[in-house]
């Protein structure tokens, strides 16, 4: 007899149908995690939609799905002839970057540089810096960096060859692309930077102490925050142990704790909401500040 669908099963199938082109679609909470891992598991293959696969990365992340990861690499094949399967593949990166272990992170990391090589840097660069700050400050800026000034490089010499040519409208497109390219290399880049700075200083301390300013980043209650930012304080609360909540959680001497005082619990719940809002929107899309801004979250880290 075919075991009886749980009413898990039945949000789990809602929230991968929706149609999230105008309505974002939240993570479903709280779940049963192995109705959860045998849904990411069984859904994650490289012939679903990137909407839907989007979905399951999402769901893998949150729930810490390690179980799933295998799925994930799965779809690792190195056959990417058009647009949709770099960003399947870029999807599964993501998603190994959370939850992979050692061997599956080191695999995907050099898969990406791969990946990267393969994308168009007019239309994917967004998606491939996405990857990058999936991994985060072990991966770093580097070698995308690279690659944008590789394309910047080709621009000049194809507006070199668009001029000699009297090519009037290809040399203006060069132009317009380096001028972008310059562009994101310039403000996006550093940004990325400062957030990985930042993300090495609050993983360096003991996790009560990280539990404040990664709260204050998950809520963006700071000038240092950005989306994607916030987004990884979110999901790293969620990662944090029971323990974490320390001080913060503790009642101060001589008052009693009023019901729902907080707690790990309430921490974890509070992140929990921030991660569904945040996962919603894409990494590699935010605009941080130009340049350094003092916030809330460097004023409480211990310096450098």
């Amino acid at each position: 007899m075919a075991p009886v669908p749980s009413h898990d099963d039945e949000r789990l199938q809602r929230f991968y149908d929706t149609e999230t082109k105008y309505h974002p679609a939240p993570v479903p909470t709280p779940l049963d995690r192995s109705r959860a891992i045998g849904f990411v598991s069984s859904k994650t293959n490289r012939g679903e939609s990137p909407e839907k696969l989007r979905k399951l990365m999402r769901l893998a992340v949150f729930y810490d799905l390690r179980e799933s990861a295998g799925a994930f690499s799965g779809m690792l094949t190195g056959g990417e002839n058009q647009p949709e399967d770099v960003y399947r593949s870029a999807l599964a990166l993501i998603a190994l970057a959370w939850i992979g272990d050692q061997g599956q992170q080191a695999q995907a990391q050099g898969y990406y540089h791969g990946l990267q090589d393969r994308a168009d840097i007019d239309r994917q660069r967004d998606l491939m810096l996405e990857v990058v700050e999936g991994f985060g400050p072990r991966e770093g800026t580097g070698y995308h960096r690279q690659w944008v000034q590789t394309s910047i490089a080709g621009l000049a010499e194809r507006g070199r060859q668009a001029k000699a040519g009297h090519n009037v409208a290809g040399a203006k497109l060069a132009q317009e692309k380096t001028n972008a390219l310059t562009e994101y290399l310039n403000l996006q880049l550093p940004r990325v930077d400062r957030a990985f700075s930042l993300r090495q200083r609050i993983e360096a301390v003991d996790p009560p102490t990280q539990v404040k300013p990664l709260i204050t980043l998950s809520l963006a209650n700071t000038p240092e925050a950005t989306p994607a930012l916030s987004y990884w304080a979110s999901m790293r609360l969620l990662r944090l142990g029971p323990n974490a909540a320390g001080p913060i959680g503790a009642p101060r001497p001589g008052v009693v704790p009023r019901p729902g005082a907080a707690s790990h619990g309430v921490l974890r719940a509070s992140s929990q909401r921030a991660g569904l809002r945040l996962a919603c929107r894409p990494a590699g899309h935010a605009d941080g500040p130009a340049g350094p801004a003092p916030g809330f979250v460097s004023a409480v880290l211990p310096r450098p």
